[in-house]
């Protein structure tokens, strides 16, 4: 049996922080993924960028308190163990489980699905339906190999790629604004362009905030970075004024490029960055950003797949999930039987959705229950911080009481716009997060005894450091 230990001091801040801005594939989001929020807030859409970048700077303040105090290869699983006990901890790890593998679903989805559709539309090159599956397979098999090849390797390998991705597009987006200085227009970070009002950006809001959801990629690299609770800190809220500057540059020059009174046309769109980009500098730079928009997706797969790995070893080894699981590679030491348990289950729900939904009907349902996950996951986060607090300082402080309170509000408002229109895809996304819940709950309850040691053992420890102090 392999060792489950990771390596230490493997990684400092730079890689931390760019795991965050990676693990929210900028480029993807900022000429595609972006046209959701459009839909709703149209030629607002800076305006809804930057609403939405203040309500993640909340909750990252709030993980990033959290990171100071807890740290491991657990990550959110760890943090909430510490706040609301094992047992939520465990639900909130297999939930987090959950997103993570329906969001790499979508995420080969969008290769297999998506990539076809833009070399037919923007290139006119067709290719075949029946290479959607080779293609979901070939991102998935591409997200494993550089996972689990070691922590140094994989990211260094996002930070360059994501470094890569941000400039080419800011650069991009500078010469346009640049060159055509008639574009500029403040009056799309007001109201003006959104014929809902405000109703219209608060729905842009909701849906933006799914563009920053990597932003927390780090906190499972807790064992492997120097000074990890200073630096996972630090990564979280580095990575989100990063992505933060970036959607609101991006938002603001795709919407005067394609002209903030026609936005109805750009929410519609397909890759309307691309089509953007090409229109206003050639054919070339289309090539190049179609380019980074695979290489966004495919850098994406491998953060969530160091995340989810090292989440499912730690479980592995608390012994509430198998404990095989915590086995770690001889040479890569990295958790490569937690990293292929989650590459092929992705894989089996790309598929499957793919040949019994469709392909588009499959992106659209992983991305519901991945959302479903998330929003589920950072409220339990959110409401143990004043736990975590009175668990590590002695007592309850009114200041983390107040954000909690706020950001949980936040976050149900958001959870229960997910349902703003009910489709098949809505619906059984929904219905499995449903049933992994229900699941999840099942293996807790069989758990129980191991749980209640975990939770003695807890306390003894919390008592020794007490004494200690």
């Amino acid at each position: 049996m392999s060792e489950s230990k990771l390596i230490k001091n493997a990684i400092g801040l730079k890689e931390g922080l760019m795991q965050g801005v990676a693990g929210a594939a900028p480029a993807g989001a900022a000429v595609a993924t972006l046209t959701g929020a459009a839909s709703f807030a149209l030629g607002a859409l800076p305006l809804t960028a930057l609403i939405a970048f203040f309500v993640v700077m909340l909750n990252g303040y709030i993980i990033s308190r959290i990171s100071l105090k807890v740290s491991g290869a657990g990550g959110y699983y760890e943090y909430v163990k510490n706040g609301h006990g094992p047992s939520i901890g465990l639900l909130t790890g297999l939930i987090y489980i959950f997103y993570q593998i329906m969001a790499i679903a979508f995420m080969a989805l969008s290769i297999g699905v998506f990539i076809p559709a833009i070399l037919s539309y923007v290139f006119n090159i067709d290719i075949p339906i029946i290479f959607t599956t080779p293609l979901i397979i070939v991102a998935l098999a591409y997200g494993f190999i550089i996972s689990t090849a070691g922590i140094k390797i994989s990211t260094r390998y996002t930070m360059v790629m994501a470094l890569v991705e941000i400039l080419t597009v800011t650069i991009m987006g500078l010469y346009i604004i640049l060159s055509h200085p008639s574009l500029n227009n403040v009056d799309v970070f007001t109201l003006k362009y959104s014929s809902s009002g405000i109703t219209g950006v608060v729905m842009g809001v909701l849906l933006m905030y799914t563009a920053f959801a990597g932003f927390g990629a780090s906190t499972p690299l807790g064992e492997e970075s120097k000074q990890p609770k200073q630096i996972i800190s630090k990564s979280i809220i580095a990575s989100i004024l990063i992505l933060g500057v970036f959607f609101v540059f991006s938002a603001y020059v795709f919407t005067v490029a394609y002209g903030p009174d026609r936005m109805y046309g750009y929410a519609q769109s397909l890759v309307p960055g691309i089509t953007i980009i090409g229109g206003y500098m050639g054919i070339g730079a289309a090539v190049v950003i179609t380019i980074l928009f695979i290489n966004s997706l495919l850098t994406g797969l491998v953060v969530m797949v160091n995340g989810t790995s090292r989440v499912l070893m730690t479980m592995g080894r608390d012994a509430v999930l198998p404990s095989k699981l915590s086995e770690v590679h001889n040479k890569f030491k990295t958790p490569f039987l937690s990293a292929a348990a989650v590459t092929l289950t992705s894989a089996l729900i790309a598929i499957a959705g793919n040949f019994l939904l469709g392909g588009f009907t499959a992106f659209i349902m992983t991305a519901i229950g991945a959302t479903l996950g998330t929003l589920f996951v950072h409220i339990i986060i959110n409401s143990s911080y004043p736990s975590i607090n009175k668990r590590f300082n002695g007592n309850y402080d009114f200041k983390s009481i107040l954000l909690s309170l706020i950001s949980v509000i936040i976050f149900i408002f958001i959870l229960g716009s997910t349902f703003i229109s009910i489709s098949q895809p809505v619906i059984i996304g929904s219905l499995a997060f449903i049933i992994w819940t229900l699941v999840s709950l099942g293996i807790i309850y069989k758990k129980k005894g191991k749980l209640k040691e975990i939770k003695i053992e807890r306390n003894i420890e919390m008592g020794a450091e007490t004494i200690t102090k």
